[in-house]
């Protein structure tokens, strides 16, 4: 057998003691500043340090930023960490009928994030030359009404019947925006508000119902393509479509003529 190294008892204990020191060492360093990070905690979370110090709204369009911030019920200089987020998100979105909804959230180290997603505005209801949002969900928000008129959804005249009005914006979700987008104002025809003029973007002048108002709309486009831009008269989109020209037989011949003669 060859030769082997016996190494003594009394050799390896010192090397096994300076093992131990080494791992009492990091064991004390890694206490020392777990502890260090406690007391920093107990001192950021007590002190002004983790207070709201800023409240940034991102996504909002027809309201205020500070509206939002207001239903929130969050304030600076309130802590961080004991704020209620999920509360709210929930105030923001109970109290505010354009939003549809809210999202809350920290950013270390004295920042709140709130991100708002509005309803879609489908029409504006006319009053006293003010034009008041109406949502998605039928809300409709004075404290956001316009003094201009607005171009991004039809405008709804003289209207005092709340359940047509329903209908009327359940049956307008109902159609495409290419359709909706034509649409410029909206006129009931009588009391019972089921009769309907519409005023459309391209000029033509539109009456049809309130009850199958998304059927009866849906084929405008193509409708509307057939009518010739000079003739007067008005686009009864029922059923079956047809053009009521307002022109008389007296003014068609003297165009005629005059087609002729030049």
């Amino acid at each position: 057998m060859g030769d082997r190294k016996v190494v003594s008892a009394n050799e390896r204990i010192p090397a096994l003691k300076e093992q131990r020191k080494k791992r009492a060492n990091r064991r004390l360093i890694i206490s020392l500043i777990t502890i260090f990070l406690l007391i920093g905690l107990v001192v950021y979370l007590q002190s002004p340090l983790s207070d709201i110090q800023t409240i940034n709204v991102e996504g909002i369009v027809t309201g205020e930023e500070d509206e939002v911030t207001a239903q929130s019920g969050l304030e600076q200089g309130d802590n961080i960490w004991a704020a209620d987020l999920r509360g709210a998100e929930e105030r923001i979105s109970e109290n505010l009928p354009h939003v549809l909804e809210a999202s809350v959230s920290r950013s270390f180290p004295s920042t709140v994030h709130i991100a708002i997603t509005e309803q879609e505005r489908i029409a504006y209801m006319e009053e006293d030359e003010t034009y008041i949002p109406v949502f998605a969900n039928g809300e409709q928000s004075p404290d956001q009404g316009l003094d201009q008129l607005p171009g991004d959804a039809p405008v709804v005249y003289g209207w005092n019947d709340e359940s047509r009005l329903e209908t009327l914006l359940s049956e307008m979700e109902k159609l495409t925006d290419g359709v909706v987008n034509r649409i410029s104002e909206v006129h009931p025809l009588d009391e019972s508000h089921e009769g309907l003029r519409l005023y459309m973007n391209d000029g033509i002048e539109v009456e049809t119902t309130v009850d199958q108002f998304a059927e009866y709309m849906s084929g405008y486009p193509s409708v509307a393509e057939e009518i010739d831009p000079e003739d007067s008269g008005v686009l009864h989109m029922k059923m079956r479509p047809y053009f009521e020209s307002s022109s008389t037989p007296d003014e068609d011949e003297d165009e005629d003529s005059d087609e002729e003669n030049g």
